[in-house]
């Protein structure tokens, strides 16, 4: 039986997926449409170091900038789907497994934290 519990985290995987797999494919197709040249040759490129070079690559509309962010977006998945379990815990009133995600979810963002700091 499919409770709205399991609705609610398939759809949300599966949204995440697909947004990120379509971000990366926009930006392929808008790399190679401002460099055809990368079919041939290893591109040049910068690197993107932070959220905020992919944000303004974005802006820009830089392919290689959005294809980042449709990683990012993929990144950001299962830690959505951590978030989303903490709310669905509360809604449970089940205070062991909240406090228990909650702690993962704390554990995943310092690991993010710690892991920018040493970039």
């Amino acid at each position: 039986m499919k409770t709205w519990i399991d609705t609610a985290i398939t759809t949300l995987l599966r949204t995440g997926v697909l947004l990120s797999v379509s971000i990366i494919v926009l930006g392929m197709v808008i790399a190679f449409v401002n460099h055809p040249n990368y079919f041939s040759s290893r591109p040049e490129t910068g690197m993107l170091r932070t959220v905020g070079e992919v944000i303004d690559g974005v802006r820009h509309g830089n392919g290689q900038a959005i294809m980042m962010a449709g990683l990012l977006v993929l990144i950001a998945t299962p830690v959505a789907r951590v978030a989303l379990s903490i709310v669905i815990f509360i809604i449970e009133r089940d205070r062991l497994y909240t406090a228990i995600t909650a702690a993962v979810f704390v554990i995943l963002m310092i690991a993010f934290a710690v892991g920018r700091a040493a970039a």
